[in-house]
């Protein structure tokens, strides 16, 4: 019966948990958009920028956040471009590039997003090319040789990213469990299963430290 409360307790608390982040994740994300939004609405493009970089890099799927603010880093990339700012054009749409890329773990969100900037900012290096305009054969060469670095894909370690999971809930379970099992509000510290989840705390801890050096 013990057992069956316990594996209840660490579900409720796994359930809490993600719930929490996930609300946290939203929240930021939907802060971030709201604040780019109106530095956007002020054509202040550098500091929208900014902000909707960060609004996509708090992912969570299915909340269309992400979406919004890459459609607008996007628009803000074309606008650059229309007005010949190549540099800025090509800062916008690495900062989209780079905001999708940085949210990945075992898969990758934004791929349609990624296949574009790839493309316009392989076309905006050529074009910032000192060879002759005319050279259209040496131009497309090279915009091609840009395209194929830019799509190589460079995932994380699958295995990173699993000790990186199974390290983070092991430790925040040994934790919970130690302040359920290990302290007592009479006697203080129950020593033996004190010993056990501290030393598991620990063993995990090390694993999500690992996992985080190994991504």
């Amino acid at each position: 019966m013990k057992t069956k409360i316990l594996a209840l307790n660490i579900l409720v608390g796994f359930t809490i948990l993600i719930l929490i982040a996930c609300l946290k994740i939203y929240f930021n994300g939907k802060e971030e958009l709201i604040i780019a939004e109106e530095f956007f609405k002020n054509k202040n493009h550098a500091q929208a920028m900014t902000h909707y970089e960060r609004a996509i890099q708090w992912h969570i799927p299915g909340s269309g956040i992400a979406e919004i603010a890459a459609e607008k880093l996007w628009k803000i990339t074309l606008s650059y471009e229309s007005a010949s700012l190549t540099n800025e054009a090509l800062k916008s749409c690495r900062l989209l590039r780079g905001a999708f890329y940085s949210t990945r773990s075992l898969w990758t969100p934004g791929k349609k997003w990624i296949n574009l900037c790839n493309e316009k900012i392989a076309q905006l290096m050529v074009s910032q090319s000192d060879i002759i305009k005319t050279d259209h054969g040496y131009l497309e060469e090279k915009k091609k040789r840009l395209l194929e670095k830019l799509q190589a894909d460079k995932p994380p370690s699958t295995l990173g990213s699993i000790l990186t999971e199974v390290g983070f809930f092991g430790w925040v379970t040994c934790t919970v469990l130690f302040l359920l099992k290990a302290v007592t509000p009479s006697a203080g510290l129950n020593p033996r299963p004190a010993i056990i989840f501290s030393t598991a705390f620990l063993l995990f801890y090390g694993i999500w430290i690992l996992g985080m050096f190994t991504v």
